[in-house]
This record gives structure tokens, sequence and C-alpha cells, in this order.
């Protein structure tokens, strides 16, 4: 996909998502930014490599979470920041050089002090040995986010019992913007926000079309590799247990 055919598909999800204002879309001003600098860099060379930078995307919880530790945790709300960047000017699956999406999560305690949570999704060409599973695009828990303390008394992330480790990278299709938005949608904002976002017309054409670039190669690989292993060997660096 060219990158004016780029930009298009994101103005579009940007006018989805302000309609969601007042509701549980608090902030989308980073992404009309991103679709400005695409466009500037287009103009300026048309050759330049592809750069979706998006910092960020606020989201409000409209729900209380269940099962959480501390109890009682109100006022959440969920940041989405996406950089994806591609050896040329087309957006495809072979052409990703690199992605890295945070969703970082705020809210209070109880007692009104702070507390978060983080996830973290990544795309890594493996070079060489590794001492752990490593499939090519993976989410892990925790991260960097978690480690800086929210709170002014602490300089590091006070974790109390919860041992905070390296988590296992968990091997996961790739998400461009859109589709870490439905994935946000779908994990944080309730069944009815979701079923609305997908409800959306227009959502619903940039979603299949995201769909068709980047999930469709992702698991054709996986399934290919099935019928012919040898064939279909980058299977294995999408997902190293096959």
């Amino acid at each position: 996909m060219h990158r004016e055919k780029v930009c298009e598909e994101l103005e579009s999800l940007c006018g989805v998502l302000e309609s969601f204002y007042g509701d549980c879309v608090r902030d989308v001003g980073a992404l009309r930014g991103a679709i400005s600098r695409i466009r500037s860099a287009c103009r300026n060379d048309e050759e330049r490599p592809l750069k979706v930078d998006v910092q960020k995307l606020i989201f409000e919880i409209p729900e209380g979470h269940k099962h959480t530790l501390p109890k009682g945790v109100k006022d959440s709300v969920i940041s989405l920041c996406i950089s994806m960047h591609f050896k040329g000017h087309l957006a495809t699956f072979d052409e990703i050089e690199n992605l890295n999406i945070d969703f970082e999560l705020h809210a209070m305690d109880a007692q009104g002090m702070p507390v978060k949570s983080a996830w973290h999704f990544d795309f890594h060409e493996v070079v060489g040995d590794e001492h752990f599973s490593h499939p090519r695009f993976h989410f892990q828990f925790g991260g960097k986010r978690l480690r800086e303390s929210d709170r002014i008394s602490n300089n590091d992330c006070d974790s109390g019992e919860l041992l905070l480790m390296e988590s296992p990278r968990i091997m996961h299709p790739p998400l461009d913007l859109t589709l870490a938005i439905d994935f946000l949608f779908g994990n944080f904002l309730g069944r009815r926000n979701w079923l609305r976002l997908r409800s959306d017309s227009i959502y619903r054409k940039i979603h299949g079309t995201s769909k068709s670039l980047y999930w469709r190669p992702f698991f054709d690989s996986i399934s290919g590799y099935f019928d012919s292993p040898d064939s279909f060997k980058n299977a294995t660096d999408l997902h190293p247990g096959l």
C-alpha cells in the first residue's frame, strides 16, 4: 500500500475514533500529527522510507476491572504508542523493518495512589542464538514501562510480593495501528464499544485492508509449513515452536 493510501486509511481511522469522543476516546491528536508528517515526507521525497510514528493515543476505560490486585482500582486510562517503519515507501508485510507498540495503563487504587500495568508488542529479526524462544512478532507483559514508578516517593516500581521478570514472548500476528486499535477495544474498552467499532462500515473496510496486508501472509506462512516445511522455513521465525 502506497503512503498516500496509508494516509487515507489513517484519516478514516481518525474519524472513526473521534466519533467515540466523550465515551472511551480521550485524545487522538497524535494521529493527526502523524498523518501530517507522512504527507510532508511524501511531498519532500517520494522515495523516502515510510514511517508511521504515533505518540500517543489516549483512551478511558469505561468499566471497572475484574480480579485486580490491588482491589478497588478506578479511573483507568490506557495509552497506545506505535512506531512502524518500512524498508521502502510501501506498507506491506515483507517491507516491515521496525515495529514497536506500547500499551500502558494508569489508574488509582482504593487509597488514591497511582498504579499501572503495561504490555509491549515487538517485531524483531532474530540473528544468531537466543537464550529463549523469540517469535519474530510477539507480545510481552511489562518491560521498561513498568520499571519506573509513578509515585513521587519511589524511584523504581514497588512490586511488593509480585515478581516482575522477563516474561515469555507470546507469538501474535503483526499489528499496524488499525489492528492495534482493534486489540485495545476488544481487550480493554468493553464489549459494547468493540461491537460499535466493528459495526462501523468505514472501520470494517480499513480493518479488512489491514488484515489482508499483514495477517494473510503471516497465516499463509504458518499454514503452508504443515504442507511443505522445507518451503516455508520462515514459518519457524514466526513461530519457533513449529
